[in-house]
């Protein structure tokens, strides 16, 4: 117990599933926001760094996971980070700077 490693079969395929829920779960974190952006197209609240900084350490953990072919980690960075990059994606698109100038 402890060392990451497991006996049966079936204790592997829990810890794969485990693996997968927790990363669909925190994948979904950033959907609501999209929601939002796109339902409002409002985007002024929205810091363009935090899904910028996101998309750049979820694309070392993809990485990491290529690496060691951990599918937990390779599927739930590559949902993360398109769910992050609509949201940079949305953040250009409705900003304020788009916005007709007052001249």
């Amino acid at each position: 117990m402890g060392n990451g490693h497991f006996e049966t079969e079936g204790a592997a395929m829990n810890l794969l599933q485990l693996g997968l829920l927790a990363g669909a779960l925190t994948s979904c974190a950033v959907i609501p926001q999209i929601y939002r952006a796109l339902r409002t197209r409002q985007v002024r609240d929205i810091s363009v760094w935090q899904p910028v900084l996101l998309v750049v350490g979820m694309g070392l953990w993809l990485l990491y996971g290529i690496l060691i072919d951990d599918l937990p980690l390779i599927a739930a960075n590559i949902f993360s980070i398109t769910c992050n990059l609509l949201l940079i994606t949305l953040k250009y698109v409705y900003s304020e700077k788009r916005a007709p100038s007052k001249a």
